[in-house]
């Protein structure tokens, strides 16, 4: 009976591991084209896939992305990887990590879990579609216009060089790196760090124009600033170069030395118009009266004003442009004057100035933009044809303690400030304050000068200099 057992026992054992040699066989041919247990490939579980299976699986979590390329300026152009059937395939990648647990066996996989590294896709893609949108670029476009370098005069900025020598992409270079990036699964492309620039040589023509262009700008150059007070006019580069000699296309001339020069006669018109725009010597003004009105009216020209020496300007200028270091130099020049006023610029009146009104008999004395007086006066005397001249004058001195005389007269006065000929501003304490103002000066008026109240004469005889504008008008 215990011999039954035993024989029983071991036939038992026998079919046991008859039965798990049959099973591990059974095994090892179900996974010699499959994951093992527990493996996991990029958050796929793999166990008893096969690789076309996840392949198609990572694959289909994948997005066809875009490529960006990038010039030299910063312009982006962007291309969609779709267009050019881009595809990815781990396949390759995923034979070679089955293989390695085919060295293993399955069994020593089998007590624990396997988390594999994908490794690279295979990228595909159509290139002929890619060079299709490369060469549609307007930056590959751009390059078949031929490079040029010429030179053109335009009258408000000089003498202008265009070039488009430098900075040229190199095409198939470009397009190489691009392919190349989508190749790796870079997807982006910045041309200029790829190193896809490169600059045209000059010919022999192009640098005769470059060495044209480059002695003119050179022309072109001045540091004279004229200093006419309240402006300061420069001359620039646009000023310098239209006194360069030109024919009448605006080609540049060269002299008998064959070297470039400036036109003396335009210099000399240039400097007799900017003199022109400043003169205002015995012209006329427009003034905005200060009468309530506000009334403007024209006031004609006297001895006050503007008046610059044109001939001693024009010969300076010569200078200027005959000697390089002296116009290259940064210099301020204050032009020589044969009439000047207080107030340099185009308002040469400035905010200091007094207005004398014989139609309201009213003087008005402004400071520094303020009004400081207004008074009446009494000019000159109509029924006997004494009257005060109109006229833009200025005080041309200040006196104390005068006889003022003519034809039958001879008045002392505490203050005298002449403006015009024998005509001025006074005090003329022989008139009642009622006489200030009214209708006196149409029967009882001066013998041509603007008489004052004593206060108003001693405002204006200590607040205004020698100089100050005196506007009279009707």
């Amino acid at each position: 009976m215990k011999k039954k057992w035993i024989f029983i026992l071991i036939g038992s054992v026998a079919c046991l591991g008859v039965l798990g040699f049959v099973g591990n066989s059974a095994a090892t041919q179900y996974f010699r084209d499959r994951y093992a247990p527990n493996t996991w490939i990029d958050g796929v579980y793999c166990t008893g896939r096969t690789v076309e299976d996840v392949n198609q699986e990572m694959v289909s979590k994948l997005e066809i992305p875009e490529v960006v390329v990038v010039d030299a300026n910063g312009q982006e152009y962007s291309y969609n990887l779709k267009n050019a059937s881009l595809s990815y395939d781990y396949s390759e990648a995923l034979t070679r990590s089955l293989n390695g647990q085919k060295t293993n066996g399955w069994m020593a996989e089998a007590g624990s879990t396997t988390v594999i590294d994908p490794g690279d896709a295979v990228i595909s893609f159509a290139e002929e579609k890619v060079s299709e949108w490369w060469n549609g670029l307007p930056i590959v476009k751009a390059e078949e216009a031929q490079p040029i370098l010429e030179m053109k005069y335009d009258d408000g900025g000089g003498y202008e060089l265009t070039s488009t020598l430098d900075g040229h992409l190199e095409v198939n270079k470009g397009l190489s790196e691009l392919v190349s990036a989508i190749s790796n699964g870079t997807n982006a492309v910045n041309l200029k760090n790829a190193d896809c620039y490169y600059d045209y040589e000059m010919t022999d023509s192009q640098k005769d124009t470059f060495d044209t262009w480059r002695e003119l700008k050179s022309m072109e150059k001045c540091g004279l600033i004229y200093d006419m007070g309240a402006e300061q006019i420069q001359f620039d580069e646009s000023t310098m170069s239209k006194l360069i000699a030109k024919d009448e296309k605006g080609n540049p001339l060269k002299d008998e030395n064959g070297q470039y020069y400036y036109d003396l006669e335009a210099a000399d018109e240039m400097i007799a118009e900017l003199c022109e725009r400043y003169h205002t010597y015995g012209k006329d003004r427009e003034l905005q009266t200060s009468r309530e009105s506000g009334d403007v009216v024209i006031v004609p020209g006297g001895n006050f004003g503007t008046e610059i020496d044109v001939k001693a300007e024009q010969e300076y200028f010569r200078e200027v442009l005959s000697d390089k270091m002296l116009r290259v130099l940064k210099s301020s020049h204050v032009p020589k004057y044969l009439h000047e006023t207080l107030v340099r610029g185009l308002d040469d009146i400035g905010g200091t100035y007094i207005e004398v009104d014989m139609t309201e008999q009213t003087i008005y004395f402004y400071k520094d933009g303020e009004l400081l007086v207004t008074s009446g006066v009494v000019t000159g005397n109509l029924r006997t044809k004494h009257g005060t001249p109109e006229g833009v004058f200025c005080i041309q001195g200040k006196y104390k303690n005068r006889i003022l005389r003519g034809p039958g007269y001879a008045s002392f006065v505490r203050r005298w400030m002449p403006v015009y000929k024998g005509i001025g501003l006074h005090d003329a304490n022989w008139r009642k304050k009622s006489e200030f103002g009214g209708e006196t000066y149409k029967r009882n008026g001066s013998h041509g000068c603007v008489n004052m109240p004593d206060e108003t004469t001693d405002i204006i005889f200590e607040q205004a200099e020698i100089g100050t504008p005196v506007l009279i008008f009707k």
